[in-house]
């Protein structure tokens, strides 16, 4: 009994680990998301700095974030942009500057920032005169400090090939030694993806310059293939990292969560099974974020996600599908309904011609099938979700729901753009990702068929349509 008892213990004290690893890491992936938005976007170098900077800043919950760049030729950090709290903005008021405007020189003289920017390594300090003496007085500083709450301040390079092109400034309102281990290593995981971001920003303006400039375009052209090939590489080894990072724990969770919950560890009470299942629940639907977030980076990038293979049979996938949203219909009060599944009872003479067979990444097309009625149900508050599957010359799917409908404004863009989402979406369910409608369509247009919605406006419901090509050859 005493080992059973310790055995439990040691699994609860494994799992707490684990989700507090997943917690950070949830947060990693949201930040990771935010400027992964800004890549998408056409900025010069200081709009994107001030994405970047604003989103670290809020989504860690720092007092400051600044980011410096290096010149070499001067041997001087000068300042690109900062983020910085209310209460930080108050204070500087107060004191008559913004930070913006100093800048700091003869790097190689100052140990704290020559070890960074010279030794490309991070540096540390509770002190903020190690980052500003004689630039700012030691009475202002110590207002700051005071009134701001900022204890500690992180510095880390930001290198792109083997240069040293700029400096990443964090001021945290808590020592770094409260940091977990999962906090640290957080932190420095994002640091390669900033400096990408800022090369990238960088790239396009000097791409824009010297067409205005000098109009020599081939010279211009073949040196950003050359930095875009290299940016394409460090990006999929980004990402294949992520998918480690991230997928890791959440199987772990997962795993142990299955184990307990078949009583490998002891018999479970209800209390306790119920906890368990919202484990279970969380760490599925992560790691479908993870999967759906990967995906559509490497749809974006241009990469092949989709491998199709003859003879999958379709109406597995979607009775699948449907079972396993019919918990979270359920939770909502809200009705789920599949029209004209496979009836034939498996082994009997008809079996095959009730079977609809396609080409498809099994995986993939269930992912995109989940990611459409999962999108009607949250978007459902009452009333249901009605699937039906009919197959012709195509094989045609419809999901029509009673929710709050699609503004007709929105219906011919609705598959178009990663990470938009409407007003209206937004109020009804807060924590969307706004990826699930574009990684689906991405991913029925890769099996050469094609989605579409219809709607009557907002507050009448929606209908959204799927279209595959049938295997003839084996239906």
């Amino acid at each position: 009994m005493l080992n059973l008892f310790n055995r439990n213990k040691k699994i609860t004290e494994e799992l707490y680990e684990h989700n507090l690893e997943l917690a950070v890491k949830n947060k990693t992936l949201s930040l990771l998301e935010k400027l992964y938005q800004t890549s998408i976007l056409t900025l010069t170098p200081k709009e994107e700095a001030k994405e970047i900077a604003d989103a670290i800043r809020k989504d860690l919950s720092l007092e400051l974030v600044g980011l410096f760049v290096f010149e070499k030729e001067t041997d001087s950090l000068n300042p690109l942009v900062f983020s910085k709290s209310e209460r930080l903005v108050r204070i500087l008021y107060k004191l008559g500057f913004l930070f913006h405007d100093i800048a700091i020189k003869d790097i190689s003289k100052r140990e704290f920032f020559k070890k960074v920017v010279h030794g490309r390594e991070y540096a540390i300090t509770n002190d903020l005169e190690e980052v500003w003496k004689e630039l700012i007085t030691s009475e202002h500083l110590r207002q700051i400090k005071k009134e701001s709450h900022i204890k500690t301040i992180l510095l880390y390079p930001l290198i792109m090939g083997n240069e040293v092109f700029g400096v990443l400034l964090l001021g945290f309102n808590r020592d770094y030694e409260t940091l977990n281990a999962f906090e640290k290593a957080s932190i420095k995981s994002f640091i390669n993806v900033i400096a990408l971001l800022l090369d990238k920003a960088y790239l396009y303006k000097n791409l824009q310059d010297s067409y205005e400039i000098t109009k020599k375009a081939y010279a211009v052209e073949k040196q950003a293939k050359e930095e875009l090939e290299k940016l394409d590489k460090i990006k999929n080894q980004f990402l294949a990292q992520t998918q480690h990072d991230l997928r890791t724990p959440l199987g772990i969770i997962r795993d142990y969560c299955d184990l307990l919950m078949d009583g490998t560890f002891g018999k479970q009470g209800k209390k306790s099974k119920d906890a368990i299942k919202r484990i279970q629940v969380v760490a599925e639907n992560k790691i479908k974020d993870v999967n759906n977030f990967l995906d559509t980076t490497q749809f974006q990038l241009g990469k092949k996600v989709v491998l199709l293979a003859p003879g999958v049979a379709l109406n597995p996938i979607l009775e699948e599908v449907v079972a396993g949203l019919e918990f979270q219909a359920k939770s909502k009060g809200i009705y789920l309904t599949l029209e004209n599944p496979l009836a034939l009872a498996k082994g009997s003479a008809g079996m095959k011609e009730a079977l609809i067979i396609i080409r498809a990444d099994r995986e993939k097309l269930k992912a995109a099938l989940f990611n459409v009625i999962d999108n009607s149900i949250k978007y459902t508050p009452k009333g249901g979700v009605r699937v039906k599957i009919e197959d012709g010359d195509t094989v045609k799917i419809t999901v029509s729901d009673t929710g709050i409908g699609i503004p007709k404004e929105k219906l011919q863009t609705l598959f178009d753009t990663a990470f938009e989402r409407g007003e209206e979406a937004k109020k009804t369910f807060a924590t969307g990702r706004g990826i699930g409608l574009y990684l689906s369509s991405q991913i029925i247009k890769a099996h050469n068929g094609k989605v579409w919605a219809e709607s009557e406006g907002e507050g009448k419901g929606s209908v959204f349509h799927i279209e595959l090509p049938i295997n003839k050859d084996s239906h």
